[in-house]
């Protein structure tokens, strides 16, 4: 549906462990080889991209994590940054993200969160950032819409940003359904952006995207399953929404 593809093959070696308390250093080296193809609906830039890359990264996280426990948390927050830094490349990039989320119980079985997403990568030589490097935001982060199809869009191709953010605010609903403690049923509200395109400013396509709906998450013996209905309240018109979307094996 793109008018490119990418083949990655990759090796990671990492491991974590508690630095101080509470807070987490989790260093990983990672070993990559892609193959980019495109085809002839691509556009001229991104045919310029086609080839294949060979990339040696060192990728740490510093997570510190104040929640009362990891699984379905009632109270307390986390706070993660992640860089992702080239060693061997064909070219040079670095990546920075921060993910902030807060849990607050509201009454015995009420719990709201708020959650902020901050992203961003750029050429450490000042050259165009590979596209299937660039940034897209999942559906997790800004419901509504479809995984990676928000933002500038080259062709007919969406191709991410330099830079992304989202923030959601939760609020589950216990009385609704009381007696099933596996169901979990919560309102939301999301906005996002996607913006930055370092090769043509005009392709950019800054605008927030948000939108409200329904989550539900139910532990079963298969796996976690997750159901959302949401309704997009501002977009822009080259944006794909998506009003009903089903998850299995995600985390709560």
């Amino acid at each position: 549906t793109a008018g490119y593809k990418n083949t990655i093959t990759n090796f990671t070696l990492g491991t974590g462990f508690e630095y101080k308390q509470d807070l987490f250093f989790i260093p990983l080296i990672v070993i990559e080889a892609e193959d980019l193809t495109t085809d002839s609906t691509a556009s001229a830039a991104l045919k310029k991209q086609d080839g294949n890359y060979n990339n040696i990264q060192f990728d740490y996280s510093l997570l510190y994590d104040k929640r009362n426990q990891s699984f379905r948390p009632t109270d307390g927050y986390y706070s993660r940054f992640n860089q992702t830094l080239p060693m061997l490349s064909n070219d040079y990039s670095i990546a920075n993200t921060y993910d902030f989320k807060t849990y607050q119980k509201l009454s015995e079985n009420t719990i709201s969160s708020i959650s902020l997403h901050l992203s961003a990568i750029n050429s450490l030589e000042g050259s165009d950032v590979r596209v299937s490097d660039r940034i897209f935001l999942s559906s997790r982060k800004l419901r509504g819409f479809e995984s990676g199809k928000i933002g500038p869009k080259d062709n007919l191709d969406f191709i991410g940003g330099n830079y992304a953010s989202s923030i959601s605010l939760s609020t589950t609903l216990p009385t609704v359904l009381p007696e099933l403690e596996s169901i979990d049923l919560s309102i939301f509200v999301d906005a996002g952006n996607v913006w930055g395109v370092d090769y043509d400013s005009s392709l950019d396509n800054s605008k927030i995207r948000s939108a409200t709906g329904i989550s539900l998450d139910w532990l079963t013996p298969i796996g976690p399953l997750n159901f959302v209905i949401a309704q997009p309240i501002t977009k822009a018109n080259s944006d794909i929404e998506e009003t009903f979307r089903f998850d299995i094996g995600t985390t709560f």
